[in-house]
């Protein structure tokens, strides 16, 4: 009689410590990581829609201008992923960060001997300072959509400054001004 209460009193105790440790271990549970980045992931994802909805001053180049960056090949390349970038695609900027060091090295050491003034490399420091707070807080796990669209922004205020810088370079050369 004593064994059978001391076996009852064990299994009750070994049914307490179960039923306690399954409790502690669901309270220090912790969300699935890939269900954070998801949803981290999905409250950062930028639509063209997003972007359209930026108030900014949007320059084009002239037809003199595009006839002076004709030859410049990563101030195209630039282009095209500033407008991908208007469409909702941040895929090079999410790319590695030496690619985006390589590329912009590249586009100020391309820049055409007519443009090659010091405004217009001011300007195309700013864009690169531009585009590498842009990296950093697209790759950064925890950015709010607000924080990614004002980089965008900024970079498209920067690109945008370069442009219109390059228009007035190539209008200021163009003018034949004779001195009486």
């Amino acid at each position: 009689m004593f064994m059978s209460k001391f076996n009852f009193i064990i299994s009750r105790l070994i049914i307490l410590l179960v039923i306690s440790f399954n409790i502690q271990c669901k309270k220090n549970e912790t969300p699935n990581l890939e269900e954070q980045q998801t949803t981290i992931k999905e409250h950062v994802k930028i639509t063209s829609q997003d972007i359209d909805n930026i108030q900014y001053a949007e320059f084009v180049l002239s037809d003199l201008a595009k006839k002076q960056v004709e030859n410049w090949a990563k101030f195209k390349n630039l282009e095209g992923e500033i407008e991908n970038l208007k469409n909702g695609s941040l895929s090079f900027f999410k790319d590695d960060k030496t690619i985006l060091k390589g590329f912009i090295t590249d586009l100020k050491n391309e820049i055409p001997q007519s443009l090659n003034s010091s405004s217009i490399i001011v300007r195309l420091s700013v864009l690169e300072t531009a585009m590498y707070k842009f990296d950093e807080t697209a790759n950064l796990q925890s950015s709010t959509k607000a924080s990614v669209i004002n980089d965008i922004e900024r970079l498209l205020l920067a690109y945008n400054n370069c442009v219109y810088q390059i228009n007035k370079i190539v209008e200021k050369a163009s003018q034949k001004i004779i001195k009486p």
